[in-house]
């Protein structure tokens, strides 16, 4: 009876750290001192969002910071800086930035 015991007692400690390093994430590093961390969620139409910085910080000049967001083929893109090129305005049109669309997909900015 004590040998079944041990012998459990030893399989469960083996298994243990197993099954929390299992359940356990970390968010990715800090990209700067003017970032706030957002926690995991799920949007209102049910589609998962993963923990990622946000930029509080004053604007750059001729860069954006791009949060994590899902790409159109679904695959989690980690934030990044992107170079903002000089878009020309067209006649009656205006420049919509990147956002996220209803269901949670990123829109890149466009002109309207």
């Amino acid at each position: 009876m004590s040998k079944r015991i041990g012998l459990l007692s030893v399989v469960f400690i083996l298994v243990l750290p197993f099954i929390f390093l299992s359940i356990s994430h970390s968010m990715p590093p800090k990209p700067g001192p003017q970032f706030k961390w957002v926690e995991p969620y799920t949007t209102n139409g049910g589609v998962f969002i993963k923990g990622h910085w946000k930029y509080t910080g004053p604007t750059k000049r001729n860069k954006v910071w791009v949060a994590g967001h899902y790409n159109s083929e679904g695959k989690w893109v980690v934030g990044n800086w992107k170079l903002l090129g000089h878009p020309r305005a067209h006649k009656g049109e205006h420049w919509n930035p990147g956002h996220r669309g209803p269901r949670g997909r990123w829109i890149p900015g466009h002109w309207r």
